[in-house]
């Protein structure tokens, strides 16, 4: 599991932001995981989601920036 987190986390070192998307608790390590790695990226959010398409999933992504803009 720690591989796997590790994995997961690497490209974030690069990144401009994250939006987490994912099932129970899962989500929560991943942000607890970010925290003891040091990943100093904004996490825009956290959505709970069960399993979704990959299609579903980028329509979950396009709603959640379409209502942040609305909204900000």
């Amino acid at each position: 599991l720690n591989k796997y987190y590790e994995k997961v986390i690497e490209p974030f070192h690069s990144a401009e932001a994250v939006l987490i998307i994912g099932p129970g608790e899962a989500k929560r390590e991943l942000e607890k995981r970010m925290a003891h790695h040091k990943v100093n990226v904004p996490i825009l959010g956290v959505e709970s989601s069960d399993k979704l398409t990959d299609r579903q999933l980028a329509a979950k992504i396009r709603k959640y920036f379409q209502e942040a803009k609305i909204v900000a």
